[in-house]
């Protein structure tokens, strides 16, 4: 355990900062990086290597550097709203993403705050185009996003913001090498070779992908773009599910004690056959952690006056 364990710490992020530090070196981020890295290890749009470059410098300190960012903001986000997502620490998706220096949950996290902001403008713009340097995660939370803001008064600055943000990002990549944007897209053959890639609907992940669709539609939770994302798209492991963060509100009961230990149990290694299985699965212990079969409360019907009623 502790073997393979060491074998997975940091192992992500070290691919990272390794691709980065080539880009950095005038080399292709998406070739062969090391006799550790094979070509296709590195798969992040070259948006991405703009903001990773910042943490180059930083060295062997920069995954506890980021590690340490990623917990603040969720602190950050969830303190007033959820504070008893402190017990999801233990959620192995949370702790399989932590220890290989992941970077899903900090796109989660901007994206979430984004959503719960009152008003949406330059700055939530910006955001959201960094969010974007990982569109498997962002894609479906973005787009539902702007669509509930599409009559907001401030929707243009929203959308400049965007625009801006993703120039910015595209900028330094796009003007140090031109055809990166083509390496990038090549090499995606190379990754999926390279790493086993499959969602939780294929193959048998289907027998528990329905009932667990049917259940989180029964229990009325809502937040259909981050289900979906974590549902339809494909992943590489378990870890991607931190993609439902913004819908678990895990209390002290025994739906939270189970979905603790089935997340717990699902693991072992990712095969065509158990990959599904065992995303699939790790939806139904995402529901567990969501209250289970406890519906999310109706508002009340907004009460009209006389007055209201006479002028309508």
């Amino acid at each position: 355990m502790f073997d393979q364990l060491r074998e997975l710490f940091q192992i992500d992020w070290r691919i990272f900062m390794e691709a980065t530090a080539t880009w950095l070196r005038g080399g292709n981020p998406y070739g062969r990086l090391s006799a550790e890295f094979s070509a296709g290890a590195f798969a992040y749009p070259p948006t991405a290597l703009t903001w990773l470059a910042l943490f180059v410098p930083l060295g062997r300190w920069s995954y506890y550097l980021w590690t340490a960012l990623t917990l603040l903001g969720w602190w950050l986000v969830a303190r007033r709203r959820c504070p008893e997502q402190i017990v999801l620490l233990l959620w192995s998706p949370i702790v399989l993403h932590l220890v290989e220096g992941q970077n899903s949950l900090a796109v989660v996290l901007v994206v979430w705050a984004a959503s719960l902001a009152p008003r949406r403008g330059w700055g939530w713009g910006l955001a959201l185009a960094w969010a974007l340097t990982k569109p498997q995660v962002a894609l479906l939370p973005v787009a539902w996003l702007l669509w509930r803001d599409r009559r907001a008064p401030t929707r243009a600055t929203l959308w400049g913001g965007l625009l801006l943000g993703t120039l910015l990002l595209a900028l330094p990549p796009t003007l140090r090498d031109p055809g990166i944007w083509q390496e990038w897209l090549a090499a995606l053959g190379s990754y999926r070779d390279r790493i086993l890639q499959m969602a939780a609907w294929q193959n048998w992940g289907i027998v528990l992908f329905v009932p667990a669709a049917y259940l989180w539609y029964r229990s009325r939770r809502g937040g259909w773009p981050w289900w979906l994302t974590a549902a339809l798209m494909p992943h590489t492991s378990f870890y991607s599910m931190v993609a439902l963060l913004p819908m678990l509100r895990p209390r002290q009961d025994g739906w939270t004690l189970a979905g603790l230990a089935l997340a717990g149990v699902l693991q072992g290694p990712m095969s065509p056959l158990t990959l599904p299985l065992i995303l699939s699965g790790h939806l139904l212990a995402a529901w567990m952690l969501a209250g289970g079969p406890r519906r999310v409360a109706e508002r009340a019907p907004t009460r009209t006056t006389s007055t209201s009623v006479g002028h309508a």
